[in-house]
Formats: structure tokens, sequence, C-alpha cells
């Protein structure tokens, strides 16, 4: 598959979506695209505190990050995103969603919540679940 069918399907990406294709291609259309990539591999994530941790980490949050949802709702939708296209690439993530679907539910509402406000700024892409895991109901990609 060439480069400009890869960016195609990168630009259809809105909100949160779900897909099972190789992390590699969405990796190589964020930079050709010229987009901010941010990767969060959730394979060390079972707990709400794990992923909070690694938001944390992954986002660049502010020494003040309260670890908490309501925190990381703030910091997401208030960050400085001076870039025309953003993908949260969140790989390994069905450990997280099989050990606590209520904290994993609420990280998918706080990054559906993210991406919208990313989207009313101007900002193109959003949030992508990669790889198998427990049924969610996420748009595929």
């Amino acid at each position: 598959m060439s480069g400009k069918p890869k960016n195609s399907v990168l630009k259809k990406l809105s909100g949160i979506n779900h897909t099972t294709a190789p992390i590699e291609q969405f990796e190589q259309a964020a930079d050709a695209l010229g987009w901010r990539l941010i990767a969060l591999d959730g394979s060390d994530v079972s707990d709400k505190d794990g992923f909070l941790e690694l938001c944390a980490n992954a986002f660049g949050l502010p020494e003040w990050f309260g670890m908490n949802w309501d925190a990381l709702d703030e910091c997401l939708t208030e960050i400085d995103l001076e870039t025309p296209g953003l993908v949260v690439l969140w790989s390994s993530w069905s450990e997280f969603a099989q050990a606590d679907p209520e904290e994993f539910a609420t990280a998918v509402d706080v990054l559906r919540t993210a991406a919208g406000v990313w989207a009313d700024d101007g900002v193109k892409g959003g949030v992508l679940l990669i790889g198998d895991g427990p049924q969610i109901h996420l748009p595929a990609l």
C-alpha cells in the first residue's frame, strides 16, 4: 500500500475509533501528514492510576496534574496543540478494559471529550484504540 491511501485513512479519524490494523500504518501516516503523535502503550496498565500515569507521561502533563479524571479532562481539553492534526494511538488497551470495565469506560469518555474539543479548535485527528480486546462500542477505522 502506498503512503497516500494510509494518509487518507488517518484523515477519516474523528473522535475515538478502534482498529486492528498495524500501528505502524498510522505512525507513518501521522508523520507524512505532519501530525503530532501521542503513543499510549497500555501494556502495563490495568487500572485507573496506571492509565493516569501513562497519560501524564505521554502528554507531558504539568506537575500540578491531580491524577484524577477531572484533572485529566481539564489538562487534555486545554492542552496547547500547535499542530494541524493529532493522533493518539492507544495500544494494548485490552488488559485495562478487562480488569476494570467501568474505569476503562471513563478513560474512553475523557478521551472522547478531549478529541471533540480538539476538533472544535480545528485540529484534525483523534484517538485510535489499536488491537484486539473485549467488545467495545466504538466506530471502526
